[in-house]
């Protein structure tokens, strides 16, 4: 049975040579990676009867419920290993962590109060109201008219509400991959350069660019300072998310 996915699932193209584009669309590769990046996480990882994390409760179930992210080689490949890992009969490690919990999927008719609550709060669910005065051929137009626009939004790549997943682990805010890549990029270009390497060429680097007034000359302090800023708030996503990841917060 498929399973559904509040926020964008990863594709690959291949498991075997999977498409790095394709996966980067996905908030819950970053997530991965965010874990690969937490040095307390790698260390737990390496020895898991470390004393430092024997307390740490809520540490350990991450490292129970995610697993080893360690690896070694391309990390694409290794998020495709993890991610279609088996921890269950039923479950890869993704549908584990990410999916919606397994419901009907049946068209069912409505009978109180508390299954239209549940229905309505639910993103995989279209509720529907049909005043019972209404003809037949009024009704099938109406119908029509809403699959042919809710349905299509289900089948699309929009960014849902993360707030009203009861998946394991869920987003603390709606966002896409693509956002993220660029603060990951940047994050891990910094790591392995033991040389600084100053704001203005990280952005070249990477292409980060700013939208300046006409009367901002290129190439300008003023433009420096602007591009500075926002390589600056990129680092702090990435940083902030992979500080976070370890508590089961994610970005």
């Amino acid at each position: 049975m498929l399973r559904f996915f509040i926020s964008q699932y990863p594709t690959f193209g291949s498991y075997a040579k999977p498409i790095a584009s394709k996966i980067e669309k996905s908030p819950y590769y970053f997530w991965w990676l965010a874990l690969t990046l937490n040095s307390n996480y790698i260390d737990l990882c390496n020895n898991p009867f470390d004393n430092r994390f024997k307390t740490n409760k809520k540490m350990l179930q991450i490292c129970k419920d995610f697993g080893d992210v360690r690896y070694e080689g391309d990390k694409y490949l290794a998020f495709a290993t993890w991610w279609r890992g088996k921890v269950s009969d039923t479950d890869t490690r993704g549908t584990y962590l990410f999916a919606e919990p397994v419901r009907d999927n049946r068209v069912s008719y409505i009978e109180n109060v508390d299954e239209a609550v549940e229905a309505a709060n639910d993103e995989s669910v279209l509720l529907i109201r049909i005043p019972k005065v209404s003809s037949r051929k009024q009704i099938d137009k109406s119908i029509d008219r809403i699959l042919a626009r809710e349905m299509e939004f289900e089948r699309g790549r929009k960014v849902r509400n993360p707030s009203r997943s009861k998946a394991r682990y869920k987003l603390t805010s709606a966002v896409k991959g693509e956002h993220l890549k660029q603060s990951f990029d940047l994050y891990e270009l910094v790591q392995n350069n033991e040389s600084t390497i100053n704001n203005t060429k990280l952005a070249k680097m990477l292409g980060i660019k700013v939208s300046t007034a006409d009367n901002i000359e290129k190439n300008s302090s003023a433009e420096r300072r602007m591009i500075s800023t926002k390589v600056s708030r990129k680092k702090k996503i990435a940083t902030n998310a992979i500080n976070n990841v370890i508590e089961g917060l994610f970005p």
